[in-house]
């Protein structure tokens, strides 16, 4: 009975742990494309479009929920890389696995990041009560956001999603499919990083997570 019970168990939690890691995958997709599509900052504006589109207040609260955003895709994407280290605690490409989990975590911080410069201006107007900024603070504060995302959060997301496709092809804990795709999404994106222009292929990352999400759904048990 009890040798019944055991396995069993396990295969409960297993499962459990997969459908959690599985929502995680699918809800990081929509808080990071409304981390990006809430707040669209004139690229290359005059100084008075600019600084008419920041005095906007529905702009200023757009800034506030892409923060919220931001936030919620860094731990979800938390969620999704520590059950992926679970999972592959006892692979075979150990190395990979641990190096996919620290530029998740790279990710995951640099996006956070990312999140108290979208927040910030809104708080500072909205929260505090303080004046606008200048023109000056506002094109740093968007060019410097623009960086973080384009180069250094794609850059580490896509070095998590080569890792992670690695892993898939060495030890087939899941459908290889899953490493194909993660393969040329990851390719583009690093390509897209080191040109600086990392933000263009986050619609690669979101097909990447909800591949992902699907996998975990459909195969909860795969050891």
């Amino acid at each position: 009975m009890a040798t019944t019970t055991a396995p069993t168990h396990t295969r409960t939690a297993r499962t459990s742990a997969a459908k959690v890691a599985a929502a995680a995958a699918a809800l990081f997709a929509v808080a990071f494309f409304w981390t990006v599509a809430s707040v669209d900052v004139p690229h290359r504006a005059s100084d008075a479009k600019l600084l008419a589109w920041w005095q906007e207040s529905d702009k200023q609260l757009a800034g506030i929920v892409s923060q919220y955003c931001a936030i919620a895709a860094a731990l979800l994407f938390v969620v999704i890389i520590n059950y992926f280290t679970t999972l592959t605690a006892r692979s075979t490409a150990r190395q990979w696995a641990m190096f996919a989990r620290s530029m998740g975590l790279i990710f995951s911080t640099t996006l956070l990041v990312s999140a108290a410069l979208r927040g910030v201006i809104g708080r500072m107007v909205k929260v505090d009560g303080e004046p606008l900024p200048g023109l000056e603070v506002l094109r740093y504060s968007t060019a410097l956001n623009y960086d973080l995302i384009g180069s250094v959060a794609m850059t580490a997301l896509g070095l998590t999603i080569l890792a992670v496709s690695v892993v898939v092809m060495r030890t087939h804990i899941l459908p290889k499919w899953l490493a194909y795709v993660g393969f040329a999404c990851s390719t583009l994106i690093l390509i897209a990083g080191a040109a600086m222009i990392g933000q263009f292929t986050i619609i690669l990352s979101l097909i990447w997570s909800l591949c992902l999400a699907t996998t975990l759904w459909r195969h909860p048990t795969t050891p």
